[in-house]
């Protein structure tokens, strides 16, 4: 020991040196500020669709965009969502090519939704797995060598509007701080879809699977929607 050390008297307190302590405890987050499930939001991101039946001399995977607006209540047992997607198959041969836009609705149910009560990311992203199912009004459109078959050039399209229905499962994965008042979510999602057009197109039945991978927003403060927290 050094030797002042010896010329120190222990036994007095204030030559004893200060306890190094954690500081005080955190109080927990506010319970308005816990997610309980209920918000609105906006979301966005990209789509893919392959054809049950691939058109000639289009490529069987199309590539578009979603847009659409989200809303949740009674602790994310359900909800609801409006938008806009538009998907484009392109060409492999010739002027060929194909479109679909879609304005769609979608209503989804949670099963694990009481898992919200442990306040974790992790059971956040658990309660976020849900099915939905789906209509929405879709229009197909063809050009090159698929609207020949309907009488036209191929310079001109030939296109329908048809009700179209789906169904599908996906995921909502928190992405930024939890115990806001608004936070970034992750959805990703797979639907199964069908619509059947009129005369007009060569191919009448059209079905596809689609993914979506898209980024939202959301905003907890839908309060006038909410059921009383239990936790």
């Amino acid at each position: 020991l050094p030797a002042f050390a010896w010329a120190v008297e222990w036994s007095d307190p204030s030559a004893r040196p200060p306890l190094q302590t954690a500081g005080p405890e955190q109080p927990p987050p506010e319970k308005t500020l816990l997610f309980d499930g209920n918000y609105w939001g906006v979301l966005g991101g990209i789509v893919g669709s392959t054809l049950d039946v691939p058109l000639a001399g289009v490529a069987p995977l199309g590539l578009g965009g979603r847009a659409a607006g989200r809303f949740s209540t009674i602790t994310q047992f359900a909800d609801l969502e409006a938008g806009v997607e538009y998907a484009q198959f392109s060409g492999t041969s010739g002027a060929n090519r194909a479109s679909r836009l879609n304005f769609a609705v979608n209503a989804a149910l949670h099963p694990a939704f009481p898992l919200l009560v442990f306040n974790d990311w992790l059971y956040d992203v658990l309660s976020g797995i849900h099915g939905f199912v789906g209509v929405a009004a879709s229009r197909m459109a063809v050009q090159g060598a698929q609207a020949t078959a309907s009488a036209r050039s191929p310079q001109d399209p030939a296109s329908d509007w048809r009700p179209m229905l789906s169904c599908g499962a996906g995921v909502d994965i928190p992405v930024s701080a939890r115990n806001k008042s608004r936070g970034w979510w992750l959805t990703a999602r797979y639907a199964v879809r069908w619509a059947r057009f009129g005369e007009t197109l060569p191919y009448r039945d059209v079905g596809d699977g689609q993914f979506q991978l898209l980024l939202g927003w959301r905003s907890y403060d839908n309060s006038w929607a909410r059921l009383p927290r239990p936790f």
